[in-house]
């Protein structure tokens, strides 16, 4: 009978010491991993100011003026992903929203280029040749923390002499593109003006020498036919002249738009862009037009070496040496 009770109380410890909560733990790791996807990259600024605070849009350009071209890009793996962003400024005949070129060239495509790794060269311009469209990469900038969603690429630019002038419906448009490993985004901004530009230069003098009083204005009396004139623009041109009165030590020599000479001291002179007498036209004193064919030249320009003058000086003149300027145009037509 005790041995019963013995066992009835062992088998009533056990039974509690089975139902009693655990007082000890363990624990064991999974390992987990993700790869975000590589975002396309977007564009979604493109415009140009005049300004470098990037408060005045420009809707038109003129060449040999700097100009800030802003690009807002963004990247879902943060900005840092973006490996290069390029900018093309074309040329847009008729309105015909063309596809960007992707070939420089001086009239009618300039590329810029920002290049992540480009090390020295981190800001290009390519226009097709050693021209004068440039870039000032010293004032160009890029995000200043490349950790967020999107930045601001502001480039800094000069469109070149011979880009084409904007007549009738031409047009420049303008397109952007970011790049990275996995893609690019890009966007369009059309209907800028690129303005008339004009340049003129030359070295020449033109030295009648002696002349006779009262001579002139016959072929191949008191003549210079060898003037050398260099033209430079981006749109049709009319070449022009014109003089004033000349000055001589004791004297004036005064210029007669009318031709005749008829007064004492008087002079005056005929032009033309060849030694052709019987087209030569009368100079005066705000500008006449010797050729007014003159079309979009490329960098060089177009040089007249023929351009030729003709002198008639009144038959009463005071001995002297007289001196002025005679004023070649490039004109917008």
């Amino acid at each position: 009978m005790k041995t019963l009770k013995l066992m009835g109380i062992l088998m009533s410890l056990a039974l509690l010491l089975s139902l009693a909560p655990a007082v000890w733990g363990a624990e064991d790791t999974v390992s987990g991993s993700f790869t975000p996807s590589n975002v396309t990259p977007t564009v979604t600024t493109l415009e140009i100011y005049s300004d470098p605070g990037l408060s005045s849009v420009a809707n038109s350009l003129t060449p040999q003026v700097y100009y800030f071209v802003k690009v807002t890009a963004g990247d879902g793996n943060t900005i840092e992903d973006i490996d290069q962003i390029d900018v093309e400024l074309f040329f847009d005949s008729g309105d015909a929203d063309p596809l960007p070129p992707g070939v420089g060239d001086p009239q009618t495509c300039a590329i810029l280029t920002w290049d992540k790794d480009g090390g020295g060269s981190e800001w290009t311009i390519d226009d097709g040749a050693g021209t004068t469209w440039s870039i000032l990469s010293a004032n160009c900038t890029k995000p200043a923390v490349m950790t967020g969603s999107s930045g601001d690429w502001v480039f800094v630019i000069m469109a070149g002499k011979v880009a084409t002038e904007s007549a009738g419906a031409d047009n420049w448009d303008s397109f952007a593109e970011a790049i990275d490993g996995g893609g690019s985004g890009n966007t369009t901004t059309r209907d800028k003006e690129v303005l008339w530009y004009g340049e003129i230069s030359t070295a020449d003098t033109a030295d009648f020498g002696a002349v006779l009083n009262g001579s002139g204005f016959a072929d191949n009396t008191n003549e210079i036919s060898d003037v050398s004139v260099t033209y430079i623009s981006n749109g049709n041109y009319d070449q022009q002249i014109k003089t004033e009165n000349w000055t001589g030590g004791s004297f004036t020599a005064i210029f007669d738009v009318t031709g005749t000479c008829n007064d004492a001291q008087e002079f005056s002179l005929l032009a033309y862009i060849s030694d052709t007498f019987g087209s030569a036209v009368q100079v005066n004193t705000t500008g006449i037009s010797i050729d007014n064919t003159g079309t979009i030249t490329d960098e060089t320009g177009d040089t007249v070496a023929t351009n030729s003058l003709w002198l008639k000086i009144a038959l009463t003149f005071s001995i002297d040496t007289y001196n002025g300027n005679i004023t070649y145009i490039i004109a917008d037509r």
